[in-house]
């Protein structure tokens, strides 16, 4: 039963890949106790059928875009979460040279918003708001299960 289960996944396998599959053995895991199913070798041997599954080929657009967009999304969070604490010190001057390295690429996202998100308790929100923009956008496309890194990963 198990033999032909591996040959019809085999065959599944071939049929939606370029990817072949070797059959090193027709152990079965199924009938095996429990201390002979935490054997590296007999667990090794029955995912061979599924490990050819985890690698894809991917389009062209799809790399790229992760390469410039991750550095992108780190580097504005950054940003916004140095805004963040420089809103606690309001004497600062954010036009004097280290802080404008910050202030210059932020402020144009922040003054798009500020009209819409009124400060809190007199504190200006807008930075928050922006770095959990960025960190969602960054989680979504971007992380363990993001859709360009399931993309990159099994080609979905």
């Amino acid at each position: 039963m198990n033999v032909v289960l591996l040959l019809a996944a085999a065959l599944f396998v071939a049929e939606t890949s370029a990817f072949t599959v070797v059959s090193h053995s027709t152990t079965s895991l199924s009938r095996a106790s429990p201390l002979q199913m935490m054997d590296p070798l007999l667990v090794d041997q029955s995912m061979d059928v599924s490990s050819s599954l985890l690698l894809s080929e991917t389009e062209a657009w799809v790399q790229p875009l992760a390469f410039v967009l991750g550095p992108f999304l780190n580097l504005f969070s950054f940003a916004m979460l140095c805004r963040v604490v420089l809103s606690w010190y309001p004497k600062t001057n954010l036009n004097e040279m280290p802080w404008l390295l910050v202030t210059w690429p932020t402020e144009f996202l922040l003054r798009s918003i500020r009209n819409t998100i009124p400060p809190a308790f007199g504190v200006d929100i807008t930075p928050i708001v922006w770095l959990g923009v960025f960190s969602f956008f960054n989680e979504i496309l971007l992380g363990q299960q993001g859709l360009l890194t399931m993309k990159m990963k099994y080609g979905i």
